[in-house]
């Protein structure tokens, strides 16, 4: 039996693929942007948590969040919100005392139930903030929050 030969061997094809694909590399998706500010509880630092960045209609697309360390968060481009209508929502940390994935921990705990998140509802799960997200430019946006 003779083996015939295939014009796009596997070395072949494999260096056809890379340059195609790389080609093919850019932004694809909805344009992001970089965003950084603070985040305050009473015109103190919030300790820890997460800012989230939701795309309000018709402005579509992911997602973006950023974790806040000492009242500071940055998002970098690649990973920031979609430039547009964004509603804005912040978490914090609730004092456990250990990390929130320790399933040990919680075990250990019982049947306590879990503190409070230290930020109010109106600015999370309840929240009307919104922000409008700008292509090429220094996007910062501080959250003071107070009950």
């Amino acid at each position: 039996m003779a083996t015939s030969f295939h014009p796009f061997s596997l070395p072949r094809l494999a260096v056809l693929l890379a340059a195609g694909l790389a080609a093919g590399c850019g932004q694809s998706g909805p344009q992001r942007a970089a965003i950084h500010g603070r985040v305050t509880i009473a015109d103190q630092p919030l300790a820890s948590g997460q800012i989230l960045f939701i795309p309000v209609a018709p402005n579509a697309g992911p997602s973006a969040s950023g974790a806040i360390v000492n009242g500071e968060y940055k998002i970098e481009e690649r990973e920031g919100p979609i430039v547009g209508k964004n509603r804005v929502e912040v978490r914090g940390e609730r004092p456990l005392g250990f990390a929130i994935d320790d399933e040990q921990a919680f075990a250990q705990r019982g049947p306590v139930p879990l503190p409070p998140d230290p930020v109010p509802a109106t600015f999370n799960s309840q929240s009307q903030l919104s922000l409008d997200v700008a292509a090429d430019q220094d996007n910062i946006y501080d959250v003071p929050i107070r009950d």
